[in-house]
């Protein structure tokens, strides 16, 4: 093959691409949503756990003693009495309180009313837990009026969170895990868009418009050609995910500042070049099967529709990740969905070597085989001139 055909090609791949500003937007603006993503958690997380620093604003129609006042302080709960509930209502329709509660005597019965957005949830747990934290204190009174010792009780054993290892684990880790399983996902959608526009305009679109025929004309061999447009997708999809790898990894070290549930966030330089070599091998592989995928068809739309079941796939791992899939070896072996089981054990320092080398060795080979199809499946001339 003559490489300044393939240079020729690729250069006028990219140099369209980066000339299509919607298209440059899409692809290389989607992996900032990963950062917002992450922050966006961290702010929620706070939010309902009221350690962010946020208070909530309530109404309540009986008396407040000490321990109520004490507790509506550690949720993070503003509270005012009332006399009116009339006037309680208004006041909560006017956005002057976030939500209220009422005490019926007769039935002895507290009810937390608030309305259904991120703030009345929030309410409606603080409220809840200041509840059942005052239903405790109000038993251990009647035990220690019966001369029970409430710490003999309710005492009975400890309970300690730990991973497989042994070492002690936050309930918050298990949001943290699941947040980076979604960036990582992410990460692998973005080289996903990426590669699917790039062959859909490089190869169904110029076969709609009818010009691939005419560059064939060109002094210049079907292989010359593909390979071009091939490394071009590469490139775009090589970037896209780069952006979207550095952008989680900023995104985590600012998030570990600012939010408690990114304290104990930590990676070290060779889980980053891991992931950086990780990220290149997928943009290979993911290229060559959208080009593949998209070359039978017609027109652009078609192409793009039959891209998306890399999406499909890509978002794969986290419903295995609910479903309690045990991953063994033989994961790693099946493309695309082991790259973000690889990339997040890379960031948890939970990855084994071997389990790597399986997902790097298995990429080049699975990409050398997808290039030498490529050249096979493209001497049709059903699949270059389909109209």
């Amino acid at each position: 093959m003559n490489k300044k055909n393939i240079f020729i090609t690729l250069k006028k791949e990219l140099r369209s691409i980066f000339r299509d500003k919607k298209t440059m937007f899409m692809i290389f603006g989607f992996p900032f949503f990963i950062a917002f993503f992450i922050i966006l958690m961290g702010f929620m997380e706070e939010s309902m756990t009221g350690e962010g620093g946020s208070t909530y604003k309530i109404a309540v129609d009986y008396e407040i003693n000490e321990v109520h006042e004490e507790l509506l302080k550690q949720y993070s709960l503003e509270y005012e009495v009332y006399d009116d509930i009339k006037l309680i209502k208004e006041d909560f329709e006017n956005d002057l309180i976030d939500g209220y509660i009422l005490f019926d005597e007769v039935l002895n019965t507290y009810s937390i009313y608030c309305d259904s957005s991120i703030s009345g949830m929030n309410v409606t747990s603080f409220a809840s837990a200041y509840l059942d934290d005052y239903n405790t204190y109000l038993g251990n009174l009647k035990l220690i009026d019966s001369n029970i010792d409430p710490e003999e009780i309710f005492d009975n054993f400890t309970i300690e969170i730990k991973d497989v290892s042994g070492e002690e684990m936050s309930t918050s880790a298990f949001l943290v895990e699941l947040i980076m399983s979604i960036s990582f996902t992410y990460i692998i959608m973005a080289i996903t868009l990426a590669a699917v526009n790039m062959a859909t305009s490089a190869i169904a679109v110029e076969k709609e418009h009818g010009t691939l025929e005419t560059i064939l004309t060109l002094p210049m061999s079907t292989n010359e050609l593909i390979m071009g447009k091939y490394l071009a997708n590469v490139v775009i999809g090589s970037i896209a995910s780069l952006i979207g790898f550095v952008l989680t990894i900023v995104s985590f070290s600012i998030s570990k500042n600012m939010f408690i549930l990114y304290e104990d966030f930590s990676i070290s330089f060779g889980a980053i070049v891991w992931g950086v070599v990780i990220c290149i091998l997928a943009s290979f592989l993911i290229s060559g099967v959208a080009t593949l995928i998209t070359s039978s068809a017609k027109t652009y739309k078609e192409a793009q529709a039959a891209g998306q079941i890399l999406n499909y796939v890509c978002i794969l791992p986290i419903f295995m990740s609910y479903l309690e899939f045990t991953v063994t070896t033989t994961y790693y072996f099946i493309p695309i969905l082991n790259y973000t089981t690889i990339l997040l054990e890379l960031y948890t320092g939970n990855f084994e070597y071997m389990n790597l080398l399986i997902t790097i060795g298995s990429t080049i080979v699975y990409s050398v085989l997808i290039i030498w199809f490529m050249f096979k499946r493209f001497k049709s001339e059903k699949v270059l001139f389909s109209s």
